[in-house]
């Protein structure tokens, strides 16, 4: 399904300095228009407009390596092999001899990383490079990426046992809490207001698509829903989806795993949340004890989200995207398998500026909403996180239980007074004065060895 292409001459598809103030005036009838697209551009294909040779078409994969990275996100080697990727699924009627599919696959990458429409390609600027081409070359990418091979390949829930086991012990040893296969969380991907099922999509300030995404100790995606829209809570959408089914069916086959969960969720027998109003300030205890392990562990979804959000700018707050819904899923899916496949390399993350990452926390802060505080809890699920609090409480390590020491000031030593008597003056540095002319002005000086004037 193609996305609605903006007016003539609209490039950029990203406010290059977002007002803080504008955080709850998201939808503004600038966003809501519905862009139709002209007649001289339903006329041209995307394909047919260019008209260049291939030895006149820029090759992107001619920049040196570290541009080449900041541009697309990935290395030349990984892009040609997504490549590979795409052409085995893409259907026939994307391909074509006039546009070759790297320029479409560098062209998608190139949005996904900055969220605008770019009038080059690798750097060179091509007058047939428009929005049009743009929305239609993203659109068929995505909807390669997001086949059911290559979303199985990189986006992988551990139905193994020996695949659970590995991710248990890893974040046994990174945390220390056992039987955790998985941390969750949902971050939410604004979107312009659609046509149907607009109140689906409004999260009291915006509408957006809210995506579920489960991640192991290593911040490798394993489980992304982003159907749901902006409106559903985070509990709704964990009940209805199928990994709540598999950890019920393996906890009732006495294999324990869980999910680390934050205050949005309700504590179950098969997810482990906070204990409510437990602060820094609270004295130890197994309760504190137990928070402090459950806050760290839960970062890691978090981390994994904001490394997400920071590669590929496109599902950050500031991004006004002129999609329809059911495209805006799947581009979070691809830029999860994306995701993926950068962290495996092990390729840096380019880091937010500070304008970014204080809107996207306000953003997802109000979209998210208050936490409730009339929560009912299973007493079930209670009883599994007491019997845990009780098991982390006394695996704690000594040096956890030792309180800590209370720094002593020591007291200075009294500075040894010099003797005036036994003072030699012979035996005195030699100062440096500023004026040098003072030394003529009959001064009695205290060197002996001084010559005197």
């Amino acid at each position: 399904m193609t996305g609605k292409p903006p007016e003539d001459g609209y490039i950029s598809v990203v406010d290059e300095e977002p007002e803080i103030f504008a955080l709850l005036k998201w939808d503004t009838a600038q966003t809501q228009k519905n862009f139709d697209v002209r007649s001289s551009e339903r006329a041209k294909s995307p394909e047919k407009s260019i008209q260049k040779s291939s030895e006149e078409e820029p090759d992107a994969f001619d920049m040196n390596d570290a541009a080449f990275l900041e541009t697309f996100r990935l290395p030349k080697d990984l892009a040609r092999s997504l490549c590979e990727e795409i052409k085995a699924v893409i259907p026939d009627s994307a391909k074509s001899l006039d546009l070759p599919l790297e320029t479409k696959v560098l062209a998608t990458l190139s949005f996904y990383a900055t969220g605008k429409y770019q009038k080059s390609i690798g750097g060179k600027s091509d007058l047939n490079v428009t929005p049009y081409f743009y929305m239609t070359a993203v659109t068929q990418v995505t909807e390669a990426i997001n086949h059911h091979t290559i979303v199985k390949k990189y986006i992988h829930f551990p139905h193994l046992r020996n695949e659970r086991d590995l991710i248990k012990n890893r974040f046994y040893m990174k945390y220390r809490i056992p039987n955790v296969v998985g941390c969750v969380d949902c971050m939410h991907v604004p979107i312009a207001k659609p046509d149907n099922n607009h109140k689906k999509h409004f999260n009291k300030s915006y509408h957006s698509k809210k995506a579920q995404i489960i991640c192991d100790s290593d911040l490798n995606i394993i489980s992304v829903d982003a159907l749901p829209g902006g409106s559903i809570s985070h509990e709704a959408i964990l009940i209805k989806h199928a990994v709540k089914n598999d950890l019920e069916s393996l906890n009732a086959a006495r294999d324990t795993c869980w999910l680390v969960g934050g205050l949005h969720y309700m504590q179950k027998p098969y997810i482990m949340t906070p204990i409510p109003k437990i602060t820094k300030k609270t004295p130890v205890s197994p309760e504190k004890h137990y928070t402090n392990l459950h806050l760290t562990t839960h970062n890691v979804v978090l981390d994994t989200i904001k490394q997400l959000k920071s590669r590929w700018k496109c599902l950050q707050a500031s991004c006004n995207k002129h999609f329809d819904p059911s495209m805006v899923s799947m581009i979070i899916v691809a830029c999860c398998i994306l995701h993926n496949i950068c962290n495996k390399r092990g390729l840096a993350v380019p880091q937010m500026t500070q304008a970014e990452e204080r809107l996207e926390i306000m953003k997802q802060k109000v979209a998210n909403g208050a936490v409730s505080k009339k929560r009912v809890e299973d007493p079930a699920g209670v009883q599994v996180r007491n019997a845990l609090i009780e098991r982390l409480w006394n695996e704690r390590s000594a040096n956890e239980c030792i309180p800590p020491k209370k720094r002593v000031r020591k007291e200075r030593e009294p500075m040894p007074q010099m003797n005036p008597v036994e003072d030699d003056p012979s035996k005195r540095p030699r100062v440096m004065m500023n004026n040098p002319y003072a030394f003529g002005m009959g001064i009695n000086h205290g060197w002996g060895h001084y010559p005197q004037h």
